[in-house]
């Protein structure tokens, strides 16, 4: 496919994960080649990696809570009821507050990285897709323009097949109904007996 026209069109669009997308999950039952299955491995994988670091930050921002707690009832103990005792645990609690802001900032920024590689590499697998499906739509339509034809041959030939059929009965029927007529039913079982 050429890459300017898929551009064009993919910039009126907002393409969804293919993985999570039904039609997609559909069609890929019915086949897909092996670099879809390559790139579909490695955007799931991608996915994983962006789940967990999500809950890495989530639970950093937990923890971050009850150090922002801890730090306002240590400096209030410190502040209020002069323990100055409590100083170093503060001082630690601070220390540990400072941490946790980096590795937000750090986790957020590749969570941000990996966003944009899950993004492109499903349009990558897009691209690979929409390929492999105008292959096969096109191998499929001969095929199935072949199919047509033949069944249009079968019907031609069941419906010469049915007016010989027809034929074949109204001929047999109006002899039976000739003999049974002239010579008598039983006559005609004794014909049918020795004739047949």
């Amino acid at each position: 496919m050429e890459n300017n026209i898929f551009e064009q069109i993919l910039s009126k669009k907002r393409v969804p994960i293919l993985l999570n997308y039904k039609p997609y999950q559909t069609m890929i039952k019915l086949g897909q080649s092996p670099k879809m299955k390559e790139l579909s491995k490695e955007l799931q994988a991608l996915i994983n990696v962006e789940k967990k670091q999500i809950l890495e930050v989530n639970s950093l921002h937990k923890e971050k809570s009850r150090i922002t707690a801890k730090i306002l009832y240590l400096s209030n103990e410190i502040n209020s009821n002069s323990k100055n005792s409590l100083e170093k645990d503060l001082e630690q609690s601070k220390v540990r507050m400072e941490e946790i802001r980096t590795e937000i900032l750090e986790k957020e920024n590749e969570i941000q990285d990996m966003i944009y590689e899950k993004e492109s590499k499903n349009i990558e697998l897009l691209k690979e897709t929409v390929n492999y499906a105008y292959e096969y739509m096109k191998k499929d339509e001969v095929e199935l323009k072949k199919t047509l034809i033949e069944i249009e041959k079968l019907r031609e030939k069941l419906k010469k097949d049915r007016e010989k059929r027809e034929f074949l009965e109204k001929r047999i029927n109006s002899i039976y109904g000739f003999l049974h007529g002239i010579v008598g039913a039983k006559d005609t079982e004794i014909l049918d007996k020795n004739i047949l």
